[in-house]
């Protein structure tokens, strides 16, 4: 008798348990809304939730409604309806995932996979799409949070459908970057909602009863890099969940290609009748893990995975009033297993209570960890190349979203991952000044030396803005947060106090950011000056504010000294990449400091930017706002409003000296025009910054710098290719914007961009520092005689997605 006859059946009692599990893991009102998952996908009818059209595809292969659904609908006050649709659309319905698993907590979402019928048409997919994205919301209003992706039949079988069938990538789905992993992992955790069995088994035979997506064993060394880097971005919300998975495929690589594959270890002992919770997926990832790690005797990784894994399951051990569910009692002869002392599974059972050093604490363990496995996948596959799957449009914007948020640049302000904690809030903090480094810090104590003696400070910064902007961006500050400085009088803790009050009403807005944001050169969406936050030349002067108004007096340059009441300005950006930065600038041009180094950041937005001056200053306090703010909205105007033939100047009085504020197409700079020789040489010269013209050729259309000028952005290597008869035109803008020109020769666009992402990848410079700084590619094109620029491979209906 031909085994594979009672492998559904054994597919078939694997899924009841999974389906038992999930239902005693979730609340009862979560219960009735996931047996409603496949019987609102099934039906189409304005009187369900979702519903969009009239002709919207619905109905599901061997969908039988029971007394399940027929509960749930009462409950919801829904009607409950058993016709059959004239056409079924899909193939089945299945949840993938921690749902059903050791990995399922009570904030676990529910990932759908719905499977189509293959001869849907791209309408038929965009009104399902509207329909699911209906659903989504409708199941978010009752706290269970349900994802649906749709899913080709032959999406996983060929390289043709691995291009033809793919979705794009998006927050939650990972598009060209992983590919067979993928369908493995669907493979391991798939629970059948409705519809086909899978036949999931290795070897599996053709049966048209049964749904198979694909022979997982075909999987290739080089999606490896992909499925990391996905990892890695989807680590940005949830790293102790992405430290699990990449550490997963750490594991298969080294023994690649003979990996044995979590799938078939599953399939293994449910043939054997082995339906335990052994044999559970997310179980067994740890198990691998384990494995793994202790035969590398990593030992303090291991440690960190197991506190991930626990974190996961969500099921507190220490207390003792919660309900004990099937995990249970595997769980706590693990803990006992791994000899935790009752302190610290205490301490994780707190996790929804954890401050700020705790977190950060546990965030860079995990940021260690990831960039650690990151560096060894990134190594095994430089002997592979890129997947050939994973398009390079995808690639750029992982490793730029990687780059915003691993970024070494001191001037950048970290992000605090909350992960499970409720709120970082601090009734008090203090700054602590060392004048050896010249370095602040932050603690989440009072001033008294008793409390701070001991402690570990929760962030540090080159100045006292850092600090503040930190706080208040990641929730540690708040309007009843009392602000001190160790060893300063308490109108300096009232002044800061203040500061960080109006700080918090300028950084509320929630910026989201594009797909075509992180394709083209930043620019700025926030701009805030902060005055004289911690250096104050106000409180020495001894004039009258009243007569500063009436006088119209220039503040940089004030009375008979000609004093300067601006002693330092902190400039705290957010550009269009989503990072937020602080910028120090000081002594008596630092208003002029300030606005050069804005100006090119300004001149790229394609929209007004938000700016807000802060004056924190003990005297003069509006003037100094209006005075700054006057040259900061003229400064967006005058770049805007430059030509590319022109100059424009505008003067401004700093104490004793006469400077010249000089615009041009380039940017800003500024130079003492005391003397009418130095004001006129200048105007001959314009001494901005300019960036080398390469020699163009006879082409009169050759207007090349000028587009480079609008795109151009520090720190960011940038390519510009256009598309001759026989050759490639390629000009390269580097980090420090320097341009160089050459003609590629019988080459093509798209060879050109994979073959020098591949070397800036596995550069051993870059990836060694996980920079993930891999340049930005940009198309020229004419259209109507004009020289444009378009970014490379990305695709226009879905540039503004959010990513």
């Amino acid at each position: 008798m031909d085994q594979q006859i009672q492998f559904p059946d054994i597919a078939e009692k694997l899924n009841k348990v999974r389906i038992a599990r999930a239902l005693v893991l979730l609340p009862p009102l979560q219960k009735h809304l996931f047996h409603l998952i496949p019987f609102l996908v099934h039906h189409n009818s304005v009187k369900y939730p979702g519903y969009s059209a009239s002709n919207t595809p619905c109905g599901i292969n061997e969908y039988i409604v029971d007394e399940r659904e027929s509960q749930a609908c009462d409950v919801f006050s829904l009607p409950f309806m058993t016709e059959e649709a004239d056409v079924n659309a899909f193939e089945g319905v299945y949840a993938m995932g921690s749902t059903g698993s050791f990995g399922q907590n009570n904030k676990s979402d529910v990932d759908v996979w719905l499977i189509h019928r293959a001869d849907l048409c791209a309408e038929d997919l965009a009104l399902i799409r509207v329909k699911t994205n209906r659903l989504t919301a409708w199941f978010a209003e009752y706290q269970f949070e349900v994802n649906f992706y749709l899913v080709h039949p032959q999406q996983f079988c060929g390289d043709q459908a691995i291009h033809g069938c793919q979705s794009s990538m998006a927050h939650e789905h990972s598009g060209s970057a992983q590919h067979w992993l993928l369908l493995e992992e669907f493979y391991r955790s798939q629970i059948r909602l409705a519809g086909k069995t899978i036949a999931w088994w290795p070897d599996a035979k053709l049966n048209p009863a049964l749904l198979s997506l694909g022979d997982v064993h075909e999987l290739p060394a080089s999606e490896y890099f992909g499925a990391s880097l996905w990892q890695l971005y989807k680590g940005l919300d949830k790293p102790h969940k992405a430290l699990i998975k990449v550490l997963l495929l750490e594991a298969y690589a080294s023994d690649y290609p003979h990996s044995s594959l979590l799938c078939d270890r599953l399939w293994q002992r449910s043939l054997a009748g082995d339906f335990s919770i052994l044999n559970d997926a997310y179980y067994s990832i740890y198990e691998i893990i384990e494995a793994y790690l202790l035969k590398q005797n990593d030992t303090r990784r291991l440690e960190i995975v197991r506190r991930c894994f626990y974190l996961k399951c969500g099921l507190y051990l220490s207390r003792v009033q919660e309900g004990k569910d099937w995990r249970y009692a595997q769980l706590k002869q693990l803990v006992q297993d791994w000899q935790w002392p009752d302190s610290l599974i205490a301490t994780l059972d707190d996790c929804e209570h954890w401050h700020s050093g705790q977190l950060n604490w546990f965030n860079d363990q995990l940021n260690e960890l990831l960039l650690a496995s990151y560096q060894t996948l990134l190594r095994f596959a430089s002997t592979h190349a890129l997947n050939e799957g994973l398009r390079i449009e995808e690639l750029g914007m992982l490793t730029r979203k990687l780059h915003t948020y691993f970024s070494q640049d001191e001037d950048q302000i970290a992000k605090l991952n909350l992960l499970w904690s409720a709120s970082v809030a601090e009734s008090e903090v203090t700054m602590v000044s060392s004048s050896r480094v010249r370095e602040y810090y932050l603690y989440r104590q009072g001033p008294q030396p008793q409390n701070l003696l001991g402690e570990s400070a929760i962030c540090k910064g080159k100045a006292p803005s850092t600090l503040m902007i930190w706080a208040c961006l990641n929730g540690v500050s708040t309007p009843e947060t009392k602000w001190h400085e160790f060893g300063q009088s308490k109108a300096k803790s009232r002044r800061l106090t203040e500061a960080s009050k109006r700080l918090l009403n300028f950084i509320g807005h929630d910026w989201r950011v594009s797909k075509l944001d992180l394709c083209k050169p930043w620019h700025f969406r926030k701009l805030i000056f902060m005055l004289n936050l911690d250096c104050d030349p106000t409180i020495e002067w001894l004039g009258q504010e009243m007569m500063v108004d009436v006088m119209n007096a220039n503040v940089f340059s004030l009375g008979r000294k000609k004093a300067n009441m601006l002693g330092a300005l902190d400039a705290i950006c957010l550009n269009s990449w989503g990072e937020w930065q602080c910028h120090r600038f000081e002594g008596d041009t630092a208003v002029l400091q300030a606005l050069a180094f804005v100006t090119p950041g300004l001149r790229r937005a394609n929209l007004p930017v938000d700016i807000d001056v802060i004056s924190c200053s003990q005297k003069l306090r509006p003037q100094l706002k209006l005075a700054v703010k006057t040259l900061l909205r003229q400064t967006v105007r005058l770049c805007q409003q430059v030509q590319q033939s022109s100059t424009l100047v505008q003067p401004l009085q700093i104490r004793h000296t006469r400077y010249g504020i000089f615009f041009n197409p380039l940017g800003m700079a500024y130079q003492d025009l005391s003397d009418a020789k130095s004001f006129y040489q200048q105007l001959s010269r314009s001494h901005l910054v300019q960036l080398p013209r390469p020699e163009l050729g006879d082409d009169p259309f050759s207007s090349m710098p000028k587009v480079v000028q609008n795109y151009a952005a520090k720190g960011t290597i940038q390519y510009f290719l256009r598309q001759r008869t026989d050759n490639l035109d390629v000009f390269i803008l580097d980090e420090e914007n320097q341009l160089s020109h050459y003609v590629q020769a019988g080459s093509n666009m798209d060879e050109l961009v994979n073959k020098v992402s591949h070397h800036y990848v596995f550069d051993e410079h870059y990836a060694s520092r996980a920079q993930f700084n891999i340049p930005q590619f940009f198309h020229l094109v004419r259209v109507m005689g004009e020289l444009t620029v378009a970014p490379f491979g990305m695709d226009i209906t879905d540039q503004d997605t959010e990513f």
